[in-house]
């Protein structure tokens, strides 16, 4: 089959759906079918280390003037399934663009991409155009494939992240970094409590950080933060979060280990999301995850079994988890561990 993949997510600090996008893309052409990537995004390489192949990559006018790419691409564009990753402008030229050549097409919503755009009035349109005219639409939880279905007639499936598990696992010398940076930042053998990844409000920081402050968990634990942190909220931890919040910046992908194996429990307390990296890979690396009942947690988190879930922006029940799983012994910790890195290779 020949598929023109469309898509707007690029490396290396675009996160996990430039990571997600390539994947897909490589897992495809695995399965032997022919796919190009229309690239539409500045400054990519026509040879795109994600999707390990060539890609389509238009020059500033035709970014600029999506009529003359569409001419540009036509040649390309015959005979192919076309993919739109994404329900912004990828998801909206696949299903135009298949229209007009009498083609088929999917569209796969991941997170923000439905989240943010079906709620703004200026782009909605972008949303509706593609669920009355994609052939098919993938949605990244059953959750969110539910909310779709009230929208369209057309199929909608669930289509989940995935990560390559044997890409994460700890070498003896990320524990041994682990132990250093504990021995080095922590006063007291406190657990690390950690967030990582890009921490936009969707996230759910300012919640984590109301429990620390109002649960008494300040005295319990230590907050880690790991990753890019809304500015408002690292003056905040100047002024009242010094004692217990530790921030660490951006870290590039063979330095997260490190960061996973210091920490006791994964905190996602998300208000909403599609299906984080973050959180196959605390899984694949046998980390205990307590996260809302957002996205696709509950699609991968078996309550109590292989991690643990709590209501949504709820502090009373999120500080019951955190109390269960810090008072867990070291032979529900290990069984719950194994359970999770099981889970992440299904």
């Amino acid at each position: 089959m020949k598929i023109m993949w469309i898509t707007s997510r690029h490396p290396p600090k675009s996160g996990g759906l430039a990571q997600s996008s390539g994947r897909i893309v490589n897992s495809l052409r695995d399965r032997g079918h022919a796919v190009t990537v229309l690239h539409l995004s500045r400054g990519m390489s026509p040879y795109d280390p994600a999707t390990q192949g060539m890609v389509i990559v238009p020059d500033a006018k035709s970014l600029a003037e999506p009529e003359r790419l569409f001419w540009i691409c036509q040649n390309v564009l015959k005979d192919s399934v076309l993919i739109g990753f994404g329900g912004n402008q990828a998801g909206y030229y696949a299903a135009l663009w298949a229209g007009w050549l009498g083609q088929k097409s999917m569209v796969l919503f991941r997170g923000n991409d439905f989240e943010k755009l079906v709620h703004d009035p200026k782009q909605s349109w972008m949303v509706h155009f593609i669920l009355h005219h994609a052939g098919a639409v993938g949605a990244v939880s059953r959750e969110m494939a539910r909310r779709i279905r009230t929208m369209t007639r057309k199929p909608v499936v669930f289509t989940p992240n995935s990560i390559d598990p044997e890409a994460w696992g700890f070498l003896t010398q990320d524990w041994e970094k682990a132990q250093m940076w504990r021995k080095e930042h922590l006063a007291k053998d406190k657990p690390v409590i950690a967030m990582i990844g890009e921490l936009k409000s969707k996230k759910g920081l300012d919640a984590a950080l109301k429990l620390f402050t109002s649960f008494g968990f300040r005295e319990r634990a230590v907050l880690l933060t790991v990753g890019a942190v809304p500015e408002h909220l690292l003056e905040y931890r100047d002024k009242s979060c010094g004692d217990f919040w530790i921030h660490v910046p951006y870290q590039k992908r063979e330095e997260l280990p490190v960061f996973y194996a210091l920490s006791d429990i994964i905190l996602m307390p998300h208000l909403y999301d599609g299906m984080p990296n973050v959180l196959l890979e605390a899984m694949a690396l046998g980390r205990i995850v307590a996260a809302s009942l957002a996205g696709a947690m509950p699609d991968v988190i078996q309550d109590g079994v292989n991690g643990f879930l709590f209501n949504r922006f709820d502090l009373s029940d999120m500080a019951r988890v955190l109390d269960k799983v810090l008072n867990l012994t070291q032979a529900q910790r290990k069984q719950i561990s194994n359970a999770a890195k099981e889970r992440s290779s299904e």
